[in-house]
């Protein structure tokens, strides 16, 4: 069963931070500037964030359409 969120806040907050997944990949993010790191870098830290977003959030639009279809 999908997790049903009621804000995006919410959702934001079960996604993992941003140094966690940085850390993971081998990249190294400050708690502060960052100037140094490469696109590809941020790219990378980013997109995996964004993408599991994305996913919870497809995941949410099919069960929403899937019980609105069984009302019909």
């Amino acid at each position: 069963m999908t997790k049903q969120y009621r804000s995006m806040q919410e959702l934001d907050a079960s996604l993992p931070d941003k140094h966690e997944v940085a850390e993971e990949l081998g990249i190294p993010l400050d708690k502060g500037h960052n100037e140094d790191l490469t696109t590809s870098e941020v790219g990378k830290i980013g997109g995996k964030i964004g993408g599991q977003k994305v996913k919870k959030l497809i995941e949410m639009a099919e069960a929403q359409m899937s019980g609105s279809n069984d009302t019909e």
